[in-house]
């Protein structure tokens, strides 16, 4: 039974708090900096000494650099906020709901602090700059990560104490499972009440069928309404998993599911998570409404594929000049491709295999290297040449930016199978993956591709089109690069 306590609504945006510290860390910083170089005599002293350790003097002096510092202050603040608060989104900073252990944050923001000072530094090296002091970023850095740390902690206290006085900010839970890892979740939120959150029910599913089970989940979350699920069973499937997840899609709440199925988010995707007993508590997001960050979603992703289209339009018509002359047939190979809620459409990539590749296909079918539903062969004797390097650094599929304008695809997404692959899914869960627009990268093109499993890409998918967000969106991109130049798992 639910408690008779009533759950209030939780933040609207929960990253706005450590964001506003963090931002008030750098003005008190770069306020800090200011007084000591310029108003104090210790400070002064000190500067001179670091700048003649840390770097060149600066071109500027006295007044005039005084002046410029108090002009320029609110131009700065905001650059160095702007870097620093990416690079704490790439440490994964912001995501604190999605963790129910305490995260120690100290570590991260120190390489966050360093990363950026390392940044300045490389601006002003290749652009020659002599104004600025290089003691001066140094110190502001290092200033800003004690700040950084200091500031979090007591934004964090004082919402626990407004949590705990004024019942702002608290969250029901609904615990399934059993166990140890079951009972150490059950303390763990009764103790500590991480986000505001407090055990509002429990099923106990030990010795009890999946299905009474979750028979018992649907009808709490229908009557109760619980602001959160967590499962804590060790016996569930993944398509036991799946289901549950399709239940609190329509819920529209968020779960946590701890199950060593889901490793492969963790041991190839490194999806940040807490560790129960050795078993990933894996949080998956409530869904999100479209509207109107949807639209301006498809709006940015339209822009920046025509910019990435017109930037690499020289490569396009080279590569397609190579395609021509190393083997007979057109240099864009178009193929049928399943995409959203199961709709095919037309893809566009360059052509890597002899023209009879799709006739020969059935002939090499005994050979298939992958799992499940995907063909792969390492040394597919289809390929050409050029096709092979073209895979190798994945310059084939840069055609797909025509689909991105099209509509058909996003420049995230999980990834578009051909009808041969499609026809081959062997769970009824594995058709989940089109419940959104396909991409040009996702989780598995920087997991390690062609080298994981389909039923593990499936996982990776179903995970992002439950979590997505612009931050995710950033990471994979950033993540494919790496990726694409060195050809990690790509044939």
């Amino acid at each position: 039974m639910f408690s008779t306590m009533q759950s209030n609504k939780q933040l609207t945006w929960p990253w706005l708090i450590p964001f506003c510290a963090d931002v008030f860390a750098i003005v008190a910083a770069y306020a800090t900096t200011y007084l000591l170089r310029f108003h104090s005599d210790f400070g002064v002293r000190l500067f001179n000494g670091l700048s003649r350790i840390v770097g060149t003097e600066s071109g500027a002096v006295g007044d005039v650099l005084q002046d410029f510092y108090i002009h320029s202050a609110l131009r700065l603040i905001l650059i160095i906020a702007i870097l620093v608060c990416t690079l704490y989104v790439l440490r994964n900073l912001y995501a604190e709901r999605d963790h129910l252990l305490p995260r120690a944050i100290a570590w991260d923001v120190v390489v966050a602090n360093a990363t950026a000072l390392v940044i300045f530094y490389a601006y002003w090296y290749l652009t020659r700059n002599v104004y600025h002091p290089r003691s001066v970023f140094a110190s502001l850095m290092v200033l800003n990560t004690v700040f950084c740390i200091a500031f979090r902690h007591l934004s964090t206290a004082i919402l626990a104490g407004c949590r705990k006085r004024l019942g702002v900010d608290q969250s029901r839970t609904l615990l399934a499972g059993h166990g140890r890892t079951a009972e150490s979740i059950a303390d763990l939120i009764t103790n500590h009440h991480p986000h505001g959150l407090y055990i509002g029910g429990r099923i106990n599913t030990e010795g009890i069928p999946f299905d009474v089970g979750f028979d018992q989940m649907q009808q709490s979350i229908r009557k109760d309404k619980p602001d959160l699920l967590i499962c804590a069973d060790p016996n569930h499937s993944v398509a036991n998993i799946m289901q549950i997840l399709d239940m609190t899609q329509t819920a529209g709440i968020p779960v946590k599911i701890l199950s060593h199925e889901l490793g492969i988010l963790t041991t190839h995707a490194h999806v940040p998570c807490d560790h129960i007993h050795g078993e990933p508590l894996i949080h998956f997001d409530a869904p999100r409404g479209e509207g109107r960050i949807g639209k301006l979603r498809q709006g940015i992703t339209l822009l920046v594929a025509s910019v990435m289209l017109l930037l690499v339009s020289p490569l396009l018509l080279l590569i397609a000049l190579l395609i021509r002359l190393t083997s007979h047939g057109p240099a864009l190979f178009i193929q049928e491709r399943i995409g959203v809620n199961r709709r095919p459409f037309r893809l566009y990539k360059f052509r890597t295999m002899h023209t009879q590749a799709e006739e020969l296909l059935a002939q090499i079918e005994e050979f298939n290297e992958s799992e499940g539903a995907l063909f792969k062969i390492k040394k597919d004797p289809r390929i050409t040449p050029i096709g092979r390097i073209l895979r190798r650094f994945s310059l084939d599929e840069l055609p797909q930016l025509f689909n991105v304008i099209k509509g058909d695809m996003v420049l995230v997404g999980p990834r578009p199978l051909p009808r041969r692959d499609f026809e081959n899914y062997y769970e009824q869960w594995h058709y989940s993956r089109h419940a959104g627009l396909p991409g040009l990268t996702c989780l598995w093109q920087i997991s390690g591709r062609s080298n994981i499993s389909f039923h593990n890409m499936c996982i990776l998918d179903v995970y992002y089109l439950r979590n997505h967000s612009w931050i995710m969106d950033f990471k994979i991109a950033l993540k494919t690069i790496r990726v694409v130049c060195f050809g990690e798992g790509a044939y």
